[in-house]
């Protein structure tokens, strides 16, 4: 049965059989590894190409959120202001005409009594000279807030956003500390949160309500709404841009007045 192991010429066929078939395993081999290779390549760039993909999406999520919260942003601005046009008629127009005609007959008094000192100073042999003297003298600033525009402000601000607020009084203006003074607890009042009253020193102090803000893309959501809020209440108020203030706050400066 094993006759042709023992016959060379059988044994070198067979060698030659297993030589030949080892070099197609060899070369089979090589084939696979370089199927593996390319297919490995393939996959690797189809990986880089769906995180490419999913890159770009994301992009263009980020983007498309972008643009909508701009346009809700918008939204709630026309909202706002809508609001604020819809709570003023429907305040009472009554009371308002009440509220005005108390504050016409604390003029009245106050000229009133301003008269009867004129008199009495007259009675005491005041020459005339100092007694204009006298009023020139005792006279003191205006108030920046009426309780008219006090009374309008807090109900403006009592349905609208609530946020953070500084306010910065001039120094040496007791009108404007006083004005800060009264402004800080209406404001707290109707769910704001202020910091304690700063006292500030100005080349040029500014007149009425100054509303300053860092920069626009920093500048709180609420910005816009304060500043339409005490416009419409009939305050006198500008705005202003200053690196020197902190980001995502908002500074409000009581000037002086008139």
């Amino acid at each position: 049965m094993f006759e042709w192991w023992y016959n060379l010429e059988s044994v070198a066929a067979f060698n030659n059989w297993m030589q030949l078939l080892a070099m197609i395993g060899a070369a089979l081999t090589t084939v696979s590894v370089l199927f593996l290779w390319i297919n490995g390549n393939r996959l690797t760039r189809h990986v880089m190409e769906r995180e490419e993909s999913a890159r770009r999406k994301i992009k263009a999520v980020e983007k498309a959120a972008e643009q909508i919260r701009k346009e809700l942003l918008a939204t709630q601005q026309n909202q706002d202001i809508a609001d604020q046009k819809r709570r003023l008629a429907e305040m009472d127009a009554g009371a308002l005409r009440k509220e005005m005609e108390l504050t016409r007959k604390r003029y009245s008094d106050a000229e009133g009594a301003l008269k009867d000192r004129i008199d009495e100073l007259k009675d005491m042999n005041i020459t005339h000279g100092s007694t204009t003297t006298q009023p020139a003298t005792a006279v003191t600033k205006k108030a920046l807030l009426d309780s008219q525009q006090r009374q309008m402000l807090a109900k403006l601000l009592s349905g609208g956003p609530k946020g953070e607020l500084d306010i910065i009084a001039v120094l040496g203006d007791p009108v404007s500390h006083e004005t800060a003074i009264e402004l800080k607890e209406l404001f707290e009042d109707q769910g704001w949160s202020t910091s304690e009253i700063i006292q500030s020193a100005f080349s040029y102090p500014p007149q009425g309500l100054v509303l300053v803000i860092h920069s626009k893309a920093t500048a709180p959501s609420y910005a816009k709404f304060l500043q339409r809020t005490l416009t419409t209440a009939g305050l006198p108020v500008s705005a202003q841009v200053s690196a020197k203030y902190p980001e995502w706050s908002i500074s409000m400066i009581v000037g002086e007045t008139e």
